[in-house]
């Protein structure tokens, strides 16, 4: 199995003639570290223009109502420029056009996102679409980990998370077990630190989320077999969030 932690960037042009879209579009991508946001623009021409200029995205994010030229136009245009790499693209519609939406994907378009959508769900389906089948499981194990730990209320200033994320991206996309020191070396390797100092911050962290989220501390002993209330070892820690995650993404 190849190093999932060496994360893989999808980079993407937005298009949508929503201004205040387009202004969130570049803040939520700018708190983020999964896809680049190239430009956020609002008519068809300066689609084309941006990828006259030479930059060539993974991804071209096009709404059914952008103007200057509209979509079918546009589409159409696109297939007539000769760029280096062809960018995937997907189309962002709202759901009483999903049978007129549709004619796109005979047209160039490679998948299609219905509103209403979060920009977190919007920025998932730029990845899956841009990248890779490993990239988007490592994807789904970083989110997944991100949003169960902020339901336990994690400190965000305690160092040691992304030696955390780096061994459940192992352990829930690799088909061995492990025990906790070549889990600690697995962590350590090529990051300038021992073992030794992997274990003290999964310790800590391990107490940290004991306290901070008790309800989902006892969620986590469950998925053990251990009862509610139990203080979780630090291999018993990430045999559950490794379950926990697998559940949620189906492996």
């Amino acid at each position: 199995m190849r190093d999932m932690d060496k994360q893989e960037w999808v980079s993407a042009l937005f298009a949508d003639s929503d201004r205040g879209q387009c202004s969130a579009i570049r803040l939520y991508g700018s708190a983020q570290r999964s896809v680049e946001v190239c430009a956020a623009v609002t008519s068809g021409q300066q689609v084309l223009e941006i990828l006259q200029s030479g930059l060539c995205p993974q991804v071209l994010v096009l709404d059914t109502l952008l103007q200057g030229p509209g979509l079918g136009e546009l589409l159409w245009q696109l297939g007539m420029l000769e760029l280096p790499q062809r960018p995937r693209i997907l189309i962002t519609a709202m759901p009483y056009t999903q049978k007129s939406t549709a004619r796109f994907l005979t047209m160039g378009a490679d998948c299609i996102i219905f509103k209403p959508y979060t920009l977190s769900e919007l920025f998932a389906a730029v990845y899956r679409c841009g990248g890779s089948d490993d990239a988007w499981d490592a994807y789904r194990v970083r989110e997944y980990l991100h949003e169960l730990l902020c339901s336990m209320y994690y400190n965000r200033r305690l160092g040691g998370w992304n030696y955390l994320e780096r061994i459940l991206l192992r352990t829930v996309l690799g088909a061995d077990d492990y025990i906790a020191k070549e889990l600690y070396q697995y962590a350590a390797d090529g990051q300038h630190i021992r073992p030794g100092t992997v274990a003290s911050a999964m310790q800590r962290i391990n107490e940290s989320l004991r306290h901070t989220g008790p309800q989902g501390y006892d969620r986590l002993c469950r998925a053990v077999n251990k009862p509610e209330g139990s203080r979780l070892t630090n291999l018993e820690l990430i045999r559950s969030l490794t379950e926990l995650i697998r559940r949620a993404i189906g492996r």
